[in-house]
């Protein structure tokens, strides 16, 4: 009986750690045609709460995104990159990375749930994933004593 009630509370703690508080997403938000600083973050500058951003309350934005856009032409002799960062409210059904390409444009779009996350490559750990660690170390270590 010890094992399923620690079982019991670790499912619980996962349950909790997934209710969101009310506040909302904050996510850094700029272009690096208007703010040349956007391609690499180094600090919360550009760090928004995207609910006071946000222009229709009929979309609850929970999502950071970064939008890379690489423009290159041979024809045309020409060269051009963007980054965007935005806070979003439309998740890809799948995943959190994904890439498009045609002959003459490239763009690589991520997105992210976590306040900040989408600052650059850096790795973000979530509570959720914190808690399910511990718990399932917890469980093992039970198991195995």
């Amino acid at each position: 009986m010890n094992n399923f009630s620690n079982f019991i509370l670790g499912v619980l703690l996962l349950v909790l750690s997934q209710v969101m508080i009310g506040t909302s997403i904050k996510c850094h938000v700029c272009n690096s045609l208007y703010n040349e600083s956007c391609d690499v973050i180094e600090d919360n500058r550009y760090l928004v709460d995207c609910l006071k951003t946000n222009p229709d309350p009929e979309k609850n934005h929970t999502i950071c995104r970064k939008e890379v856009f690489s423009v290159s032409s041979v024809e045309f002799e020409m060269s051009s990159s963007r980054t965007i960062r935005t806070c979003g409210y439309q998740k890809h059904p799948k995943f959190s990375c994904f890439y498009n390409s045609n002959h003459d444009l490239k763009e690589t779009i991520c997105e992210c749930e976590q306040d900040g996350c989408n600052a650059g490559s850096t790795l973000h750990f979530t509570f959720q994933f914190l808690v399910f660690s511990l718990f399932t170390s917890y469980l093992m270590l039970s198991i195995i004593t």
